[in-house]
């Protein structure tokens, strides 16, 4: 089947993208081909969406016809799910309660729909989410258990310590044993990007030229249009995706914007697959593919075990593909196998999902394979400190500077009445995160995050990945009373090297129990070195939505700031 990549809408600047069959198909053609390939997700989530647009009438009638049919069980777990996820057909949900078992149904859906739905703590949980996305979405203050009127999610027995050994602790450790390398500079930005896009180029992936935007808060910033296609030969599945996507690239000089754009297109080519029978296609390393359950795959080789990963429904020893990576394990680099569809995106195997949705998180490039594993380790410390610290006025602060380049562009917001202010997520790894905020004036929160060993990079990362237009419209104005910090009195934990950061924060997570992952991706026909970084127990998810499971540092993290632990 030949599919094609769709954005169906942008949140906080970051796109939503569907995967459409690109043939006219009608109901019975859908229905016939997940007949015959259940576990096809993009036609299942296709059909999905059909279903939601039937008449409530239709819908009934299918239920009667089908209900105890035994050869149509794909269609009663697509009407079970479209009812619990479609508004327009929530009245008919008594109707397949009391007609389908959702516990059988499961089975013959490639989604997390019907597991999540089977969760008896599901429901407290939403309701949890509901506090916690209106506290990290829109700012609100969080109530305490009482004031909610919400049974408590966890024990305080059961939630983890904040006793970490941090990175402070680790490096000065590191330091001691002579153990951090030397100093040593990064390839200039213009050679980078010229060998980037040579190499794409090449690859003949981009559509049309690289150009300005002002859609966020960054000095310069750039994107770049382009196309990428895959083919899957998978199980029963054979499948293509056409996808065009879009780049983007920020920073304090327009060539550091251009190489960031350069290297992000790199990566993102990278992230999609083509996998066949031999396994992964077109790598610069040889990526098998295996199949089995978790129990199956470890009897004679070391793998990750899916129930390590922040799932929002249990893993159940369902069948997946497995794949190899590297794992550092305190002392060394080994070989460990884990599930595919964490390293891709739009991986469309035929296997049921581990995940409603995987983001881009931990995928990153680099001039070297050390660069891409720092950028990739970053961005997974990033997205868990945002998924597991809410948030908290006491925490924020507005920023002043002696860095005249800094300062010039912190006069520029200002002149344009925008005003940027900051809160500390560093969590209890000790690696500096900040997260930027930029308020509308009709109250839409405009963030962005980031995170280094630097704590003035993490900062300046999140102030340019604030998608509010600049020059735009004015802000309204920061919080009174916030303190104000020294940029150059931020934490530095670097080391003067990428292989140095690379073996703070390696053994900062192995210290912990933490063990970070790397697949390589990197593409013989681009050379672009690319990885996907994951550490199996953090969080790379922070959308709250009805599958989310409440992370136990959140909640934690939440009755620290209410003082209730």
């Amino acid at each position: 089947m030949r599919y094609e990549l769709k954005l169906m809408d942008t949140l906080s600047g970051t796109g939503c993208f569907a995967a459409f069959p690109g043939p006219n198909l009608s109901f019975s053609e859908v229905l016939d081909h997940l007949e015959n390939h259940p576990f096809d997700e993009f036609m299942h989530r296709h059909m999905l969406d059909m279903l939601g647009k039937h008449r409530t009438r239709k819908i009934q009638k299918m239920i009667k016809e089908i209900k105890g049919d035994p050869d149509k069980k794909v269609l009663a777990a697509l009407i079970y799910e479209a009812c619990q996820t479609h508004p327009r057909l929530a009245a008919l949900k008594a109707d397949v309660e009391k007609d389908f078992d959702p516990e059988e149904l499961k089975g013959y859906s490639p989604t997390l729909h019907l597991r999540s739905h089977l969760l008896e703590d599901q429901p407290l949980h939403n309701k949890w989410t509901l506090i916690f996305s209106n506290n990290m979405e829109e700012q609100a203050t969080l109530p305490t258990p009482e004031e909610a009127g919400i049974p408590e999610l966890y024990s305080k027995e059961d939630l983890p310590s904040k006793d970490f050994t941090n990175a402070a602790a680790v490096r000065e450790k590191l330091e001691k044993e002579d153990r951090i390398p030397p100093a040593k500079q990064r390839a200039p930005m213009e050679e980078v990007t010229a060998n980037a896009n040579k190499q794409l180029d090449a690859i003949d992936v981009f559509m049309g030229p690289q150009m300005r935007q002002k859609g966020c808060l960054s000095p310069f910033a750039v994107l770049h249009h382009w196309m990428v296609e895959n083919r899957t030969e998978n199980g029963s599945l054979s499948n293509s995706l056409r996808a065009m996507q879009t780049s983007y690239g920020r920073g304090f000089t327009y060539e550091q914007a251009c190489v960031s754009c350069s290297m992000e297109v790199a990566e993102r080519v990278s992230s999609y697959g083509s996998i066949g029978k031999a396994g992964v296609l077109g790598r610069t390393n040889s990526l098998p593919l295996i199949q089995g359950s978790y129990e199956e795959i470890s009897r004679d080789r070391i793998a990750v075990d899916p129930s390590t990963f922040t799932l929002e429904a249990p893993y159940e020893g369902q069948p997946l593909w497995w794949m190899q990576s590297d794992k550092f394990d305190g002392n060394e680099y080994v070989e460990a196998w884990l599930p595919v569809q964490h390293v891709f995106l739009f991986c469309n195997l035929d296997e049921q999902n581990l995940f409603s949705g995987l983001s881009s998180t931990g995928l990153a490039s680099g001039n070297t394979f050390a660069e891409a594993q720092l950028s990739g380790l970053l961005e997974v410390l990033e997205r868990d400190s945002d998924s597991t610290i809410p948030f908290d006025i006491s925490k924020c602060f507005t920023i002043e500077t002696d860095d005249a380049d800094v300062q010039k562009h912190l006069n520029n917001l200002k002149d344009c009445g925008i005003h940027v202010w900051f809160q500390d997520m560093t969590s209890e790894f000790g690696i500096p995160c900040y997260k930027a905020f930029a308020v509308g004036r009709l109250g839409d929160i405009n963030k962005g995050g980031g995170c280094s060993l630097n704590g003035k990079s993490a900062l300046l990362s999140a102030l340019t990945e604030v998608p509010y237009p600049f020059p735009g419209p004015p802000t309204s104005a920061a919080p009174e009373g916030l303190p104000v910090r020294k940029l150059e009195d931020l934490p530095d934990l670097s080391t003067g090297s990428v292989e140095g950061d690379v073996m703070v924060i390696e053994n900062t997570l192995t210290t912990n129990n933490f063990y970070p992952h790397y697949v390589d991706l990197t593409r013989k026909d681009l050379g672009i070195p690319v990885t996907r970084a994951i550490i199996p127990g953090l969080e790379i998810v922070s959308d709250l939505d009805k599958f989310s499971r409440i992370n136990k540092r959140l909640y934690r993290n939440y009755l620290d700031i209410k003082n209730l632990l």
